[in-house]
This record gives C-alpha cells, sequence and structure tokens, in this order.
C-alpha cells in the first residue's frame, strides 16, 4: 500500500492525486477501472483523493472544474484538441493543475512522462504506473 506523505497538519488526510486517465467513472479501459477502483479503496480509508477527467469541448470554457463522485475529486480539464494532440494537451494541464495541489501524483501510463519533469522541479512526489496486465491479453501473451 502507497505509503501517505506527511500532511503538514496532523488533521489533514493523506491525499493523491490520480493523472494519465481520462478520468472516472471508468467507461474507457484498464488504467480508469484501475484508477476507480484505487480510488473508491483509498476514499474509504479515509484518503483525500483527485482523479483528472478529460472533456473534449470546441472551444476551452473554464479550464478546470470540480465535481465529487462517490467521495472522490473529480478534476475536469477541458481541451480543444483532439487525437494524440489532445492527449498531450491534458497531460500538460493535469501536471500544472497538481502542482498546486496536495498529495503524491500517481501516474498512469507514459504518454505525459515528458511533463513529469515538472513536478520534479516542484518537488512533489511521483509514482508511475507504466503498464497493466498487458501480458496477460491474448494479444501479446501466449
Amino acid at each position: 500500500m502507497l505509503k501517505p506523505e506527511r500532511p503538514s497538519n496532523p488533521i489533514e488526510k493523506p491525499s493523491i492525486l490520480i493523472l494519465g486517465t481520462r478520468g472516472i467513472p471508468a467507461s474507457h479501459g484498464g488504467f480508469e477501472t484501475f484508477a476507480e477502483r484505487l480510488a473508491l479503496f483509498l476514499a474509504g480509508r479515509g484518503w483525500k483523493v483527485g482523479v483528472y477527467c478529460q472533456k473534449e469541448v470546441e472551444r476551452v470554457g473554464e479550464r478546470v472544474t470540480i465535481d465529487t463522485w462517490r467521495g472522490i475529486e473529480l478534476i475536469t480539464i477541458e481541451v480543444a484538441s483532439r487525437g494524440p494532440r489532445a492527449t498531450l494537451e491534458f497531460d500538460w494541464q493535469c501536471v500544472l493543475d497538481a502542482a498546486r495541489r496536495p498529495g503524491v501524483c500517481l501516474v498512469l501510463g507514459y504518454n505525459g512522462a515528458v511533463f513529469l519533469t515538472w513536478l520534479r522541479l516542484m518537488r512533489r512526489r511521483i509514482i508511475t504506473n507504466m503498464d497493466g496486465i498487458e501480458w496477460r491479453r491474448p494479444k501479446w501473451g501466449p
């Protein structure tokens, strides 16, 4: 299990930010399912959990909005790009936002790895999960 960062105030809950998925509730794939299950698990044990969610729009209005779902903070980032460019825009905006929030940053996947340098410069704790269970899938396994 993750070792929580020591909160500056002993009354504060340990916190984690989950980046690298399209968001929860899961509707896209393995990383989203993992993010949802982990977020629910940690929130159920008293953690403050934030999950970044991607929203494609024609024109960016309010870049970041926050909602709550089952005790989890959903941090929705608007992106106006499409395809791979949208992923890069989303990942960069998530990193910029996460640098201002407390908590360990759990990054799922490696698409936005180049942007993690910013979090390192901001002296943030980063945990990266590079992949899921690809090795079990018939496409890649025996």
